[in-house]
């Protein structure tokens, strides 16, 4: 973008601070950029010379970027001070971000200059995105009114389908549809990066009044709203001062993510032939263009559930009611295995949290007073409100924290009671028993028993399990298929084989 002729001696003296070297703390560097930012762009954010604006847009990504590693480091929830810092980079970030969204309106000419200014915004935005998500705290206000500011300054209708702005506001709009509180904070670093051009350039985007279908969302964009899911939310006869709802259909890019799928598949499949152990590695860019951070394992169940998520929006066929009482909890397949060996709960195994709503299906829990275990979407856990109660086996959907030290996680119920298990899979490369818990039917969610064991367990048809106690049964079984698979565990039906060979 151009600079502007007219530069004060104010706009000369915050561009020489802004391109120094920031503070040894994120936290200090925040507070140096507020007390100089605040006065000096306050009369004139729109105006002035535009090398102010991109030198402040890199000043706070920076500290966005230093943050992330912090935020994929810890547990769950953040510590608080921590959490505070990315809740006060995330109101930098936005600000800055609407300071490019009045900049862009304000342009007359449109093309270079203006779709810079728009993408300069949506990447700010970007980074909020993922610095809340990283602390499963909700999206502050004014981020969604921010996108669609620069979405309409873009003129989005009229671009192609492949202009960077254009994928930069809908890959907001992706991700927001592909429930991210139920990502772990690796997963939501490396679906950003993941969703480009080539699967953005096949979303169904439109606008109309009537637009859309049950697999669509609308879009409102004169208000501060994200996306609304049309199976869940009626689309409303008009929108605010009567403008046109934009409809975006997730349902092509699933379609797109199935040959990723394929490939990842594929590629293991390969690997495994080959002697190697490729579950555990992590993608690089020379694997089919996938971005680093995640193994193949783990970007095959990512990409799994993201496809389901697109191809057919969840909704909950069971209303829960609001309740509240303490129940014990038992975090992590391994801990909740070993405390179906032993029998009884050790010191220090378990923790209190209290239920706050339920139904058959799952249920909302919230920490009493901070989780210290490894909480993370997609882990496995037991939980039970009286001792004389069987353990009920849940799997975490989703995980919010609205405040510092606090932390509510949204359960599946995927068995009622369990059994600790070994089992061990043919065609394997390395012949092993992993841990597993035996799931008894769950009727009418499940009609056939099924096993919960670690992600990449599953390897074929025929499997056998061994059970300890009174004495030893060993059977086996014919896997049924794949019912769940997470980052961490993965659930499948099975029946037990009449004719063992």
């Amino acid at each position: 973008m151009e600079a502007s002729s007219a530069t004060t001696d104010d706009e000369r003296e915050l561009l020489a601070w802004l391109d120094g070297e920031p503070a040894a703390t994120v936290a200090d560097d925040l507070a140096a950029f507020r007390a100089r930012l605040k006065p000096s762009m306050a009369g004139s954010r729109a105006g002035g010379d535009v090398r102010v604006l991109e030198a402040a847009a890199e000043r706070v990504l920076d500290m966005a970027e230093r943050l992330r590693p912090q935020l994929i480091a810890v547990q769950l929830p953040v510590p608080s001070e921590l959490y505070e810092t990315a809740e006060r980079v995330c109101g930098a970030l936005l600000d800055v971000a609407g300071w490019f969204a009045e900049r862009a309106e304000r342009e007359r000419r449109a093309g270079g200059e203006r779709s810079a200014l728009c993408m300069g915004g949506l990447g700010l935005l970007s980074g909020v995105f993922v610095l809340s998500g990283l602390a499963a705290a909700p999206v502050p206000a004014g981020v969604w009114r921010q996108a669609h500011r620069l979405a309409r300054a873009a003129e989005l209708m009229r671009t192609a389908v492949d202009d960077p702005v254009r994928c930069a506001y809908l890959r907001l709009i992706a991700v927001a549809v592909s429930q991210p509180e139920g990502l772990t904070g690796r997963e939501l670093a490396w679906i950003f990066e993941f969703i480009d051009a080539r699967v953005l350039a096949v979303a169904g985007f439109e606008t109309g009044t009537a637009a859309g279908n049950a697999a669509s969302w609308w879009i409102d964009a004169d208000t501060d709203i994200g996306p609304q899911a049309v199976a869940r939310r009626p689309v409303p006869e008009g929108a605010a001062h009567g403008a046109p709802l934009w409809f975006f259909n997730p349902r092509p890019m699933a379609q797109k993510l199935g040959e990723c799928v394929e490939w990842i598949t594929a590629h293991m499949t390969a690997a495994e032939l080959a002697g190697m152990n490729c579950e555990v590695e992590p993608l690089s860019a020379e694997d089919g263009g996938f971005p680093a951070g995640l193994s193949s394992l783990e970007a095959l169940a990512l990409l799994r559930r993201v496809r389901n998520h697109w191809m057919a929006t969840p909704v909950r066929e069971q209303p829960r009611r609001q309740n509240q009482y303490v129940v014990q909890v038992c975090m992590g397949l391994a801990a909740v295995w070993e405390l179906g060996c032993s029998g009884r709960v050790e010191a220090g195994r378990t923790h209190e949290w209290v239920v706050l709503n339920e139904s058959p299906a799952g249920l909302a829990i919230m920490s009493v007073a901070g989780a210290e275990a490894n909480v993370e979407a997609g882990v496995a856990l037991a939980l039970r409100r009286d001792p004389q109660q069987p353990w009920s086996v849940c799997v975490v959907r989703w995980i919010r924290s609205e405040m510092p030290g606090q932390i509510e996680l949204g359960l599946q119920v995927i068995g009622p009671s369990f059994q600790s298990v070994k089992v061990g899979f043919r065609g394997r490369a390395l012949q092993q028993l992993a841990p597993a818990l035996a799931l008894p039917v769950m009727e009418p969610m499940r009609r056939h028993p099924a096993m919960l064991a670690p992600a990449g367990t599953y390897a074929s048809r025929r499997f056998v399990f061994v059970r300890d106690g009174v004495g030893v049964y060993i059977a086996q079984a014919r896997a049924l298929g794949l019912d769940m698979q997470t980052q961490g565990v993965e659930l499948f039906q099975y029946e037990i084989d009449p004719y063992p060979i």
